[in-house]
């Protein structure tokens, strides 16, 4: 291969290795827009990738068929010469080899897989804000929580509509998901908390963290290890102050 073939090659098979095995196929001019900004390529061969994206005969050469095959596709369906079909069939039946195929298997939720093997440290900082019309009082919490998953936090929607569009999904990206849901999940309690009642300001220190924690825990399949928490307000705040 030539150098420049081979840097196309790599740069594909990152971005592959980083959006998962589909991504050529669904997202082919965000291909096509990396190739251009990590590489100066010849306008021509980036232009033709495209057009080779477009085509759909990334198909054929993930199948594993022969690069003679191959090329004489491309002459078919995108109206290429020899020179340029044979030089993308090259690109894409290296991309597509034997080794890079069973590199991307292995790979197939393998961020999930180690997830799940872990416990995981989630820290939550919440704020709410109690409002009695003519006072408020800022309240917050803080909180660290330890939890392990086990099987079914592999199954909830969420999770599955991200491995479904990419299975190589790490698992920091699979703990980030789960802490900004439980986070979101312990906002909207900590503010129903705070809010509840207009007349009566609320007990920070009272908010019922482990029981929200365990009942997030027990919808998406978690068990909880350890939750630790503190809670504390600013003290009542007049929003009129009479002048003298």
């Amino acid at each position: 291969m030539t150098d420049q073939t081979e840097i196309i090659v790599m740069l594909l098979k990152k971005l592959i290795d980083k959006n998962g095995p589909e991504y050529l196929l669904e997202k082919p001019y965000d291909a096509y827009k990396e190739l251009n900004r990590y590489m100066e390529a010849d306008n021509a061969v980036t232009a033709a990738m495209l057009c080779f994206l477009v085509s759909g005969l990334v198909s054929d050469a993930e199948k594993g068929c022969e690069p003679e095959e191959l090329s004489k596709a491309i002459q078919k369906k995108c109206c290429f010469n020899k020179k340029m079909s044979d030089l993308l069939s090259k690109i894409f039946c290296v991309l597509y080899s034997e080794e890079n195929k069973t590199e991307w298997k292995a790979k197939d939720s393998e961020g999930l897989s180690e997830f799940l093997k872990q416990e995981h440290t989630f820290r939550w900082e919440g704020c709410s804000v109690w409002d009695a019309g003519n006072g408020t009082v800022d309240c917050y919490y803080d909180a660290d929580m330890v939890l392990k998953p086990t099987k079914e936090a592999g199954k909830t929607d969420g999770l599955k509509s991200m491995l479904k569009k990419n299975p190589f999904v790490t698992t920091d990206a699979i703990y980030k998901f789960y802490e900004k849901e439980l986070c979101k999940y312990l906002d909207h309690e900590f503010e129903e908390y705070c809010t509840c009642d207009d007349y009566y300001q609320p007990v920070v220190e009272d908010f019922e963290l482990e029981y929200d924690v365990k009942a997030w825990a027990k919808k998406n399949g978690f068990n909880v290890i350890s939750c630790n928490g503190d809670g504390r307000d600013d003290g009542y705040e007049p929003k009129f102050r009479r002048g003298w």
